[in-house]
């Protein structure tokens, strides 16, 4: 179920993320450094050679101003003698990018000449626009398309619009191939250039298609807006360049005295340039306000200094003509696809990023972000694919930080469980230290070498009898406080209450390898603590408490335990019932405190101890020797207690080798020097049943404990 809640949280949080990032992309900020991006890739692929490219401009310039006779706008007789001499160098498609709407203001002889020109010619494209514009009683803008004049119409009717569209950054990267207007489509100029020079039927019409556009045999694929990427060369002045007024220089034609060099007649012009080519005729003096920003604005010279320059609007004409020439175009990615694939390396991210360490999800998220950005450089340069960069890394990193923000509150929330799990039974310091290393509480079990303590009240049932309910409950929390409190102090963690009864164990879940001399020191002070407990409420009822303590050390298994959704941490094992045995086992020798022979291996340096006997418990086959912890080494002892002790040990080894009189000759010492010792008791009561009762040949001196 916490798998399945936490599957559930990744999934949800993803799709959040996702809406996020569907808002931000409308950013105009974010949208503005989306196209950026493409600038970048732009620069990263660098300038493509136009050396094969059949596109030529012929660029009404400064040049040209100073150099042909009349001021701008110049008569139309200027462009019919360039239209013949193009014509005559074999320039396969003349596009004139030079709007003729109204009359020329130097006559209609003027236009007439064009015109003829035009006729003659059979191979040039005029240019016009659509304008929005506004009437009076109209609510709405209306379209008005701006043709050439009819006298070049009827020439050759042979139009394009020129619109072109700027980005919400200022940047000219799309193009219209045609535009709508009254219910009908207008090829651009660029589409019209096509037309001529590929012969694609005059009378035939573009048509819209799925993704694109259409024009007979020629099919233009669109972006999602309707417009066409310009596959940009380069920056301006990457298509080569000759002056209007180099063209228009022959024999026929007086330029200024100076500058009358009867260039296109004369071997001045290479031979060919215009052979077979489209040209195109357009200003590229920045005077005219014909000159825009596109992608290669800023650009590396040859020399390797930067320079800025905007392109002339003839020329992004011929990088867009270039690109459906080439058919080299950028495709958008599907836009369906694309929102899956966003979806998806969101989920993705966050999943991985949720299931390894925060140093590895930083090294994978950022692997992602790198990889995935690399190969949109890649598909922009080869296979021409345009997909969006920054919302995917957005994406990506917004999966990153929810990632960790959701393993935050995880790691929050089981820090709050396991200080409600065990603030009330396990020591500030390893609450603290589960707090910062939550791995040490292991889930399931594992097998460790601990300390287990069982303490239980002596004689505590028939106390009880004589206790009111009320009575009974303040006297039972007023003993656990105390005994808790102790096992606290020293590093033990409360397994469980069991009544009057204390289940601890010392060297979990944080471990500690004294563990065994705690549980003794804590044992000790138990012992102490109880027979100084304030016990004047229960006068007459309860004049003092005393416990039996049982102490083991051993290998057992140590973890939560319990079904899926309850549990509790806990150990088990032959070790903790050992323990449990031998709390019960004081009763029969009369003993508060008994410890293994395990136990007594580890504290056997720092404690008093004496060893009682070798027993089997229930349950259990294999003896074991016990020993009663008495005190710390650097407590006083008895005088008496200190004559006692060697005397009983002595004693001890006689009961094991049979020399049963020895061994009543030294617990009756014992008992004189110490009247209450239970263990001499047991072992005088033992002899004088095997005096009568003489045990088998093969007695190995281990008692069997008939109850727990």
């Amino acid at each position: 179920m916490k798998n399945k809640t936490t599957y559930i949280t990744i999934l949800g949080v993803s799709f959040l993320i996702f809406l996020v990032i569907l808002m931000i992309r409308l950013l105009p900020a974010v949208q503005a450094l989306e196209l950026k991006t493409i600038d970048w890739r732009f620069h990263w692929r660098g300038i493509e050679s136009v050396e094969d490219s059949p596109i030529v401009i012929v660029s009404i310039d400064d040049q040209s101003f100073q150099s042909l006779p009349d001021r701008w706008p110049w008569p139309r007789y200027y462009y019919a003698h360039v239209i013949e001499n193009l014509t005559r160098a074999g320039a396969r498609v003349i596009g004139l990018d030079v709007m003729l709407d109204i009359p020329d203001r130097y006559g209609y002889q003027s236009d007439q000449k064009l015109a003829e020109a035009i006729r003659n010619s059979g191979k040039v494209v005029l240019t016009g626009k659509i304008e929005e514009r506004s009437s009076a009683g109209r609510y709405r803008n209306f379209q008005f398309v701006v043709k050439p004049i009819p006298t070049f119409l009827n020439a050759d009717s042979t139009w394009g619009t020129i619109a072109i569209k700027a980005d919400i950054d200022g940047i000219y990267r799309r193009y219209f191939t045609v535009q709508p207007a009254n219910g009908r489509l207008y090829p651009s100029f660029g589409l019209q250039i096509i037309r001529k020079y590929l012969n694609i039927d005059p009378e035939a019409q573009p048509q819209t298609r799925e993704k694109g556009i259409s024009l007979g045999p020629l099919f233009i694929p669109l972006f999602s807006d309707g417009l066409m990427m310009i596959n940009y060369a380069g920056p301006a002045q990457t298509f080569p360049y000759y002056s209007f007024e180099s063209v228009i220089d022959d024999e026929d034609f007086a330029l200024a005295e100076d500058a009358d060099l009867n260039y296109f007649s004369t071997t001045l012009l290479p031979e060919g340039v215009f052979k077979d080519k489209i040209v195109l005729i357009g200003s590229t003096v920045p005077e005219l306000h014909d000159n825009f920003p596109t992608p290669f604005l800023s650009f590396q010279d040859s020399q390797g200094k930067i320079q800025e320059a905007e392109m002339p609007g003839v020329e992004i004409h011929a990088n867009a003509i270039r690109t459906m020439l080439t058919g080299q175009y950028f495709r958008e990615f599907s836009h369906t696809l694309y929102l899956l694939f966003l979806f998806l390396i969101i989920l993705i991210n966050y999943f991985i990023v949720f299931r390894v360490p925060t140093i590895w999800g930083i090294v994978i998220t950022l692997f992602l972000i790198v990889v995935y950005n690399l190969l949109q450089f890649f598909l922009f340069a080869g296979p021409r694919i345009i997909m969006e960069m920054g919302a995917p890394t957005t994406a990506m990193f917004l999966s990153f930080v929810a990632s960790n923000l959701h393993q935050y509150i995880i790691t929050q929330r089981e820090k709050k469980m396991i200080v409600g799990a065990f603030a009330r039974f396990v020591p500030e310091k390893v609450v603290k230290e589960l707090l910062q290393h939550p791995e040490k509480l292991k889930l399931g079990g594992e097998e460790r070498f601990l300390t287990v303590l069982f303490i239980d009240l002596a004689n505590f049932t028939s106390t009880s009898e004589k206790l009111k309910p009320a009575e009974l409950v303040n006297l039972i929390n007023y003993y656990l406080t105390e005994m808790t409190d102790i096992i606290l102090k020293y590093d033990g963690i409360i397994d469980k209450y069991e009544g009057d009864a204390i289940m601890a164990e010392f060297g979990a879940p944080v471990y500690f390898e004294d563990h065994a001399l705690k549980a003794c020191h804590a044992a000790l002070e138990m012992h102490r603590r109880l027979k100084k407990l304030d016990l004047s409420r229960y006068k007459g009822v309860v004049s003092q408490l005393s416990c039996r303590i049982g102490i083991n050390s051993g290998n057992m298994i140590v973890g939560n335990m319990g079904s899926r959704n309850v549990f509790d941490y806990t150990v088990m094992g032959d070790s903790v019932n050992l323990a449990s045995r031998l709390e019960g086992a004081n009763k029969v020798y009369g003993t508060n405190i008994m410890i293994s022979e395990e136990t007594n291996k580890l504290v056997k340096e720092e404690f008093i101890t004496r060893e009682l006997d070798l027993i089997r418990v229930k349950g259990r086959q294999q003896p074991v020797k016990v020993f009663e912890l008495i005190a710390w080494r650097k407590d006083l002892l008895p005088e008496n207690l200190k004559a006692m002790l060697p005397v009983f040990h002595t004693g001890l080894r006689y009961y094991q080798q049979q020399e049963w009189k020895k061994a009543v000759e030294c617990f009756r010492y014992c008992l004189e020097v110490v009247p209450d010792d239970g263990p001499s008791r047991v072992f005088l009561k033992r002899i004088k049943y095997f005096l009568h009762n003489p045990p088998a040949p093969d007695w190995d001196g281990v008692y069997t404990m008939q109850s727990k």
